[in-house]
């Protein structure tokens, strides 16, 4: 794994200007992308205990679960969930406020914030809020926050909402994590949330390849070599 080569050329950058890091993944002969995906993404087992708070107080983040109990309407609610809300709004938005963070632009994950929240219901709202207060109480204590530190200082001024996935942007930041484990740390969490009291507990299904076609649907900074 190389997450620190050159910045792709200026013809492969977001619309909003800014240039998004490749990674090159380097996985075996018999391996498949989806598989050093996978082995990529291990390793991340603090996450679960910062996420821990949202998870345990509330039924849901931005996946609405089904009301049924069994686990082929999760299923087919979460593909439904995949295919619109995750591609056309919230992957968006995470990438936008990452960007910003990356770029230590205040200002643009403010205006991501806002604008994000214009977008939702206000069912939708409070629950993206209460998430991102829990995840900025979780990392109150951390030293040397940097983007994360003025961007809280925002939020409790009042002059930034403090969305769920604007707040994740800012601490993946903080704790240089790349734009795939952002976005595949958000994926489990919105899973294991909504499935809490499902019985078993199941685990997320083929979740590096669903982080692999949303990175590619929305950037070219992901190449596999095998």
């Amino acid at each position: 794994m190389d997450d620190k080569v050159p910045r792709a050329p200026a013809a492969e950058t977001q619309s909003a200007g800014h240039e998004l890091r490749a990674v090159t993944l380097l996985a075996d002969a018999d391996e498949s992308a989806e598989q050093a995906l996978s082995d990529w993404a291990r390793g991340l087992e603090w996450v679960e205990w910062l996420f821990s708070g949202i998870r345990q107080r509330m039924t849901h983040l931005h996946f609405q679960p089904p009301a049924s109990g069994k686990l082929l309407r999760f299923q087919i609610a979460w593909e439904k969930f995949a295919q619109e809300s995750l591609q056309s709004l919230l992957v968006p938005q995470l990438m936008k406020a990452w960007e910003a963070a990356e770029a230590m632009q205040l200002g643009s994950l403010i205006s991501a914030d806002v604008n994000f929240g214009a977008s939702l219901s206000n069912k939708e709202n409070a629950q993206s809020l209460e998430a991102g207060h829990l995840l900025l109480k979780a990392t109150r204590g951390a030293r040397y926050q940097g983007i994360l530190k003025h961007y809280r200082t925002a939020v409790e001024e009042g002059r930034a909402p403090g969305h769920f996935l604007s707040v994740w942007a800012a601490v993946g930041h903080f704790f240089q994590l790349s734009l795939t484990n952002l976005i595949a740390e958000y994926l489990r969490l919105e899973w294991q949330t909504a499935t809490r009291d499902l019985s078993g507990s199941p685990p997320l299904a083929n979740l590096p390849r669903l982080t692999s076609r949303l990175l590619q649907d929305h950037s070219p900074a992901l190449r596999v070599v095998v």
